[in-house]
């Protein structure tokens, strides 16, 4: 297993899988995906991507920062799930978040991720609330310098 940087076409097929299953393809791509501050990383297994996250900059006003980054389309294929990819592929983000002097990332968390968010340290601020025909959803956030 091995975490690297990717393009957003090269994580858009799990994405779909995972987060937009019966939604129509074109859903999986991020207005954000191609920007030069955009991160894609992808945990690698035996050459396919079994974990993705996308992060970049983007404000909140839900929390004091000077350099906030999203987290958002973060998944893990079924079968890969409960092997700690998760955790390493978010430990990477901390570090290049860290390097780019990001304080804060944040991010809409599922409620079957809050568990998983709360393990690696985010805080939920608010309460839950619904977004279309995704689902419940709660802020989450985590400092990061």
């Amino acid at each position: 297993m091995k975490i690297e940087r990717v393009g957003s076409e090269t994580i858009r097929t799990l994405r779909h899988k995972v987060l937009r299953k019966n939604k129509p393809f074109s859903t999986t791509s991020y207005n954000r995906d191609k920007e030069k501050d955009t991160i894609h990383l992808a945990c690698v297994e035996k050459n396919i991507v079994v974990v993705c996250a996308t992060f970049y900059p983007e404000k909140t006003n839900r929390i004091d920062s000077k350099n906030a980054y999203r987290l958002r389309g973060m998944a893990t294929d079924k079968n890969h799930r409960r092997k700690g990819y998760g955790k390493k592929i978010m430990e990477q983000s901390f570090i290049e978040l860290t390097n780019k002097k990001c304080d804060l990332l944040w991010c809409n968390a599922r409620i079957k991720a809050l568990e998983f968010y709360k393990s690696i340290g985010f805080k939920t601020k608010g309460e839950k609330f619904n977004i279309g025909d995704i689902g419940d959803h709660y802020y989450m956030y985590k400092r990061i310098i």
